[in-house]
């Protein structure tokens, strides 16, 4: 099997046609062990000098799949293949780290089987999370804090960004509809265990486990049943079950009962689910009436409150039937009971508005025309002030320029969502008035101003992404200046959000754009500017790791091995490799065999010394500071408890030399050594007693040796 494979690997590395790449997909899955994996090395290193197609991206991740161990370059095809599967929008440094692919102790299946659910997420998935046994709506990937915002479904738990990394753990993803939400929803009587099974089935998006699928009943439709009671549940499944609780045929109601029936909010949404895919008209008159019959008598203003992002949806379903004539008679029914339609949008606090960020993008279109079609253009303004991005490409179109401009000088101030819309459609507006609002002034103001809701927090990061590294944006806020560099020193000194690398890296980049801030910065206001920032108390967000420490001799000694690995005995391999090759039958060919044995010690050696060469830190023997405490670039004297006295060298971590008495700190007596003071008893490698007599500087020629 082990030639099979061989021999179907050197085929699609001289042409990776699909018919090559399935073929060997099917050998490796029928043998993905050690050996395996040994062989396929080839492949990949093969793969590593080019870039890598679609097709073998995925055929990457299907070997992953099949469970063949992690050798070196197929975790670095591994990272390689999710680059290229990740759209460009989520393909970030902190998703790629959250998808496991540069953790060793992560296995290629489990890498495989986060990725696999990382391309299944899209806004408005379904997702449970088993290790905290909860149902929610996946909002937009924040691809920049590798989390994923996760909002309540079918009335279950609160808003929250849940990391990324628990995402693509274990979370069971599901397509959106409404027969998903009977899978939630805890009633009298849950849906069959059969129908759950077959609903999954239907909307699954990855595979599920078993016992995921349970614990997804557990906590959903069953989630009212004893623990007895839900086992007799789970397992009898019954027939009689599914077609009592299966959904009805034709016009997709239950019964007779139509949306203007419901007696609450999310019975009207089911059954207006339920009418839309039946293909239902405009509500009639009578229809119209029975619906504000229940937004005036039975929709509580307590309850408007509690479930606004459910009143908005039912609400944007509602508007989308209501003939125009009648949809002020719907507005009227819900006088004070709707929170994001507040009296009076310029007072009302920001948390207020966060419902318009939350909605799935179809209702918020629906919602966006209903309330255009009723409010004035100078209500609608005012509320373009506070509303999240997502709401403003739907709002905006309805808002005149001169209303936004008029809105924003009678009410000052606005924030982030704002300014990037205005940026974004300034070729659609051609505004300067509207474009002028774009000003570093403005930019710093709404940084510097106190965290907003998170719904909020996309467009936030975006603007201080596009201040630090959008050319266009920062030659629009040049211009904005006057050329009064005065003004750009003034802003910049009490731009706090900004840390001292990204203050420097700004300047550099705006001086690079305009001569009068370079000339301004050059006259000594850079300084001042740079001192403003580092008397901001920052914090740090640099990972703690421990360094490995050697002389600079070694140092340079390590470099040099990995470059001549690299640039001489790695393309010599493969030059030797496909010489062998050539050769025709490898059963017996020996000079393949020892080519592939050569390749193997160097991936194993390339890894070893990129990993090490990653946290050393190189030491100037010249400048350690010697007093009566053993460091690295100190001579020890040790008195063995035989009486016996020996001298050593106690360096670096790759300055051992036996011969010559070099004692690397990291050998067991070079550990037991390091920080002893002079006089000190230490026990020794062999576990008997040893005392510290003297610590002196290193002689002249050894440092010279060392730190050249």
């Amino acid at each position: 099997m082990a030639k099979d494979i061989e021999e179907l690997m050197l085929a699609v590395i001289d042409a990776p046609k699909p018919d090559n790449l399935e073929a060997l997909k099917k050998a490796v899955a029928g043998q993905p062990d050690e050996n395996c994996a040994g062989e396929l090395e080839m492949l990949w290193e093969e793969w590593e000098n080019r870039k890598i197609s679609t097709p073998e991206a995925k055929f990457i991740m299907d070997i992953a799949k099949s469970g063949v161990p992690g050798k070196p370059f197929f975790r670095k095809a591994l990272i390689n293949a999710v680059k290229v599967l990740l759209p460009p929008y989520i393909a970030q440094a902190p998703v790629v780290k959250a998808a496991g692919v540069r953790d060793d102790s992560k296995t290629p299946a489990e890498i495989a089987a986060r990725v696999e659910r990382l391309l299944a997420l899209r806004s408005g998935s379904i997702v449970f999370l088993p290790g905290s046994r909860r149902w929610g709506v996946a909002g937009t990937i924040d691809a920049m804090n590798a989390s994923l915002p996760m909002m309540p479904f079918a009335q279950l738990g609160s808003n929250a960004a849940v990391p990324l990394e628990i995402v693509l753990k274990d979370a069971a993803i599901l397509a959106s509809g409404p027969d998903v939400s009977r899978l939630a929803v805890a009633g009298a009587v849950p849906v069959s265990a059969a129908l759950f099974r077959l609903t999954v089935e239907k909307r699954r998006q990855t595979a599920i486990p078993e016992e995921t699928l349970k614990l997804m009943a557990r906590c959903g439709c069953a989630r009212k049943l004893d623990d007895a009671a839900f086992e007799r549940y789970w397992s009898i499944g019954t027939a009689q079950s599914q077609a009592a609780n299966a959904p009805a045929s034709g016009a997709g109601r239950t019964g007779s009962r139509r949306a203007c029936d419901g007696r609450s909010l999310k019975e009207i949404q089911l059954l207006m689910i339920q009418e839309q895919e039946a293909g239902a008209k405009e509500f009639t008159g009578d229809e119209v009436k029975a619906l504000c019959g229940f937004f005036s008598n039975s929709l509580t203003i307590a309850i408007a409150q509690r479930d606004s992002k459910l009143v908005a949806e039912v609400l944007a379903m509602v508007f989308d039937r209501t003939p125009e004539s009648s949809l002020q008679m719907i507005f009227d029914s819900l006088v004070s009971k709707t929170p994001f339609f507040p009296e009076n949008p310029a007072s009302a606090p920001l948390a207020t508005f966060a419902v318009w960020g939350e909605l799935a993008s179809k209702l918020l279109e629906k919602l966006c025309a209903g309330a255009a079609k009723v409010f004035p253009g100078e209500y609608l303004a005012a509320c373009a002030l506070k509303l999240p991005l997502k709401a403003l490409n739907c709002i905006g179109p309805h808002i005149s320029n001169e209303l936004i401009c008029s809105s924003l000088t009678s009410h000052r101030g606005c924030g982030a969502d704002l300014l990037l819309w205005i940026w974004k459609n300034r070729k659609k507006r051609h505004d300067a008035n509207l474009l002028s609002l774009v000003n570093l002034d403005n930019v710093s103001r709404i940084l510097s101003a106190e965290e907003p809701p998170k719904v909020y927090l996309p467009a936030r990061r975006e603007l201080h992404s596009m201040l630090l590294d959008d050319w266009a944006f920062q030659s629009h806020l040049i211009a904005m200046l006057d050329d009064d560099p005065v003004m750009f020193g003034s802003i910049l000194q009490g731009a706090l959000f900004l840390s001292s690398g990204e203050r420097q890296s700004l300047m550099v980049k705006l001086a690079r754009q305009s001569r009068e801030i370079q000339e301004y910065l050059e006259s000594g206001a850079g300084k001042k500017i740079l001192d403003a920032g580092k008397a901001h108390n920052e914090a740090s967000d640099v990972p703690v790791f421990e360094a490995s420490y050697t002389s600079v001799k070694s140092h340079k000694a390590l470099i040099k091995e990995l470059d001549d690995i690299i640039n001489i005995h790695v393309p010599e391999n493969r030059e030797a490799l496909k010489t062998a090759r050539a050769h025709g039958d490898f059963r017996e060919n020996s000079e393949f065999d020892a080519a592939k044995e050569r390749r193997n010690h160097l991936s194993r050696r390339r890894g070893e010394l990129e990993k090490e060469l990653a946290i050393i830190q190189p030491v100037l023997m010249r400048q350690v500071e010697v007093s009566d405490t053993a460091v690295i670039g100190s001579e020890v004297e040790i008195e063995m408890s035989s009486g016996k006295v020996e001298k050593y060298f106690l360096l670096g971590a790759w300055d051992g030399d036996p011969d010559r008495r070099f004692l690397s700190y990291r050998t067991r007596l070079g550990k037991a050594l390091l920080n002893c003071k002079a006089g000190e008893n230490f026990t020794g490698p062999d576990g008997k007693p040893a005392k510290l007599l003297s610590v002196a500087r290193l002689p002249e020629e050894l440092i010279a040796e060392l730190d050249a």
